[in-house]
């Protein structure tokens, strides 16, 4: 345990480094290629691996392989994007805080990878984001990871979604796929550098179909996708 914590750090940051500059070189040619999704899973399971991450996953048999979803989970940790691009059989690439752009090497190989920053404080530049995030979409027949929390819950409580995964989803007729993180609070809270070996468990619910709706659904969508993803994790605990 104590190893673990003492290498976690040196770990990530030499794992973040070189797979970041991996991402840059792949992504000059071609972000989205499955070379630079290989890149990112090796990534996200160098650090699951060196925290003693271990995951379950529940609802693989949702997931169409060849099927574009726009993947939406609850937010309790910084290990929650690893465990989810470790975890989910798809490719995707993630619409992520600006802030995290702006690290050095690290937000360089994210943009390099294809990966989206959003604006939290400034609608409109939020609103272009999901746009270029269509146009990938339909271009690309990629996966999008969105937290509709947007932040990391600071008392462990899921807080109530904002609809933009929702709007992503009409305006591009793919599926909704919630998805349910538990147990990834324990080992990287927020606020805390050093993380904690542990399990989490992962819940695929099944896909909800967008075809047919309209913009004026989207609260109901919204409220329909909370309640799904908030009752699997308080009977997880």
């Amino acid at each position: 345990m104590m190893l673990r914590q003492i290498v976690f750090i040196p770990v990530v940051i030499l794992d973040t480094i070189v797979h970041s500059f991996l991402s840059i070189l792949v992504g000059i040619f071609k972000p989205y290629s499955r070379l630079n999704t290989i890149i990112i899973r090796n990534w996200a399971r160098i650090i699951l691996w060196t925290a003693g991450v271990k995951w379950e996953v529940e609802g693989l048999e949702n997931i169409e392989p060849d099927q574009p979803y726009i993947i939406t989970s609850n937010h309790q940790s910084h290990m929650d994007i690893p465990i989810l691009v470790a975890a989910l059989p798809v490719p995707l690439r993630i619409i992520a805080k600006k802030e995290l752009f702006k690290i050095p090497i690290f937000g360089w190989g994210m943009k390099r990878a294809g990966m989206l920053s959003i604006d939290r404080s400034n609608r409109a530049a939020a609103m272009h984001t999901l746009q270029e995030a269509e146009k990938i979409i339909r271009r690309e027949k990629l996966s999008i990871l969105i937290f509709p929390e947007g932040t990391r819950s600071a008392d462990g409580a899921i807080h109530p979604f904002k609809s933009g995964f929702i709007m992503l989803a009409i305006n591009t007729h793919l599926p909704v796929l919630p998805v349910t993180l538990s147990g990834s609070r324990k080992i990287l809270p927020r606020g805390k550098f050093l993380a904690r070996s542990g399990k989490v468990k992962i819940h695929i619910h099944p896909p909800i179909p967008t075809d047919n709706l309209e913009m004026k659904d989207r609260k109901t969508l919204t409220a329909r996708v909370e309640k799904i993803i908030r009752e699997t994790f308080q009977s997880n605990f």
